[in-house]
């Protein structure tokens, strides 16, 4: 009996694997390197993702320290998403990614050779801008390459894709810090060697893979009258992408204030070991891999709201599970339940990308990624303080607090984008 549920969940899974492939192969090229850079950046991400704040305490940095680096990464995202989106739109967007994966491998380097924890803020900082980097030019790869009835789909392929690379990321970098010296500094430094080469090869990929978009080209030399002009014209007349920004903002909010801390948490305050960790990244992968596909459908099926709706008291659960946890089995449930944040996220990035017409993708994501920041900015250092000065414990539930009074109520009055024309 057991070996036939076992059967059929592997049928089940590979089934979900080959729709999913036979996806990825009618779209166009781009979203198709877009999901490979995504995989393979991924995987070398979640090598240390868990170990990031545990490396920055043990060079000298406290709770404090650590959400003052957060909020700096946060604020140079933030000031530099307007121009990005600007450059972006007038000169297409395959350089910015070649210097994007650059930017990471710079990163990793820096934390490898990191002797004290000032070191992490010049590697924050290029994350940052890498991550921006990305962010606005898979915002217009997906635009592109993706139409609506597929794109909240995409999202998450693209997303579950990254999943399946990375799933045994976590459990290889446990063994690794175990061979190298436990939970330490120079337990966890390899890892980041690791990471430096793999950006590296990335670079390589992107430059000979990517192409670039006439239509952008054709598009900004024409439109882009002048930087400040083009973005006003974003927002006159527009009263639901100003609703937008803001639920936007408040969307990424719970993640910025909670993430420098979501390890570190299991760890001082809960016990966990460098193996729980792995095995708390695993669960958000295997859950994201199975139920990501599936809920990008049902989003592009029964629209993103009802599909955002759904998702959130799950994602709820996992911060409350985390909280208040009292054993190995909770903190792997409550890392499970997590990644609906994500899927979450990704269904309201769709919504986000059918706002707009593709020629003016740059600046929308431009203008979003700098309120989103503004907000995001003072969010980790204001979860220091919350740490040091309430406790641990509400570093958790009050971005919860916060997302149920304002972001919920704000998502009601936007309509469903599914079946309809961009607004702006």
């Amino acid at each position: 009996m057991k070996s036939a549920k076992r059967l059929s969940a592997l049928n089940s899974i590979t089934f979900v694997f080959d729709r999913t492939l036979g996806f990825v192969k009618r779209q166009k090229r781009n979203y198709r390197v877009a999901v490979t850079r995504s995989s393979a950046s991924s995987f070398l991400g979640n090598l240390t993702a868990q170990y990031n704040a545990i490396y920055t305490v043990a060079l000298g940095a406290d709770a404090v320290t650590l959400g003052g680096i957060g909020s700096i990464g946060n604020g140079i995202s933030a000031f530099i998403a307007t121009p990005v989106g600007w450059l972006v739109d007038r000169f297409g967007f395959k350089w910015f990614q070649v210097v994007a994966m650059a930017l990471l491998a710079a990163s990793a380097l820096t934390y490898a050779l990191a002797p004290s924890w000032e070191w992490i803020i010049v590697a924050v900082i290029l994350s940052s801008i890498s991550m921006r980097l990305v962010g606005t030019g898979c915002s217009v790869i997906c635009l592109d390459s993706i139409e609506n009835r597929d794109r909240a789909t995409a999202q998450n392929v693209c997303v579950t894709f990254a999943s399946i690379a990375s799933l045994i990321a976590p459990l290889a970098a446990a063994h690794l810090i175990t061979m190298s010296g436990g939970l330490n500094v120079a337990g966890i430094r390899p890892l980041y060697y690791v990471r430096f080469v793999g950006y590296g090869l990335l670079v390589l990929f992107v430059l000979t893979q990517l192409r670039e978009l006439d239509r952008t080209r054709w598009t900004d030399r024409r439109s882009v009258t002048s930087f400040i002009g083009g973005f006003k014209q974003l927002f006159v007349g527009h009263p639901v992408l100003r609703r937008w920004i803001v639920i936007s903002a408040l969307t990424g909010l719970p993640m910025a204030m909670t993430s420098p801390f979501l390890q570190l948490y299991a760890h001082e305050v809960k016990g966990a070991n460098q193996y729980l960790l792995g095995v708390m990244i695993t669960a958000t992968v295997l859950t994201r891999l199975v139920s990501g596909v599936p809920l990008g459908r049902l989003a592009d099926r029964v629209g993103r709201k009802r599909v955002i709706f759904l998702l959130t008291p799950l994602w709820y659960a996992s911060f409350l599970l985390l909280a208040f946890s009292t054993s190995s089995a909770t903190l792997i449930l409550s890392a499970s339940l997590q990644t609906f944040y994500a899927i979450s996220s990704g269904v309201t990035s769709a919504m986000t990308l059918e706002l707009v017409p593709l020629e003016r993708m740059g600046k929308w994501s431009g203008a979003l990624g700098l309120f989103s920041g503004l907000v995001a900015i003072p969010a980790p250092a204001i979860g220091g303080l919350i740490w040091r000065g309430l406790g641990p414990l509400y570093v958790f539930l009050i971005p919860l607090v916060v997302d149920l009074a304002l972001r919920i109520p704000l998502l009601a009055t936007i309509p469903e984008t599914l079946d309809g024309e961009p607004v702006a």
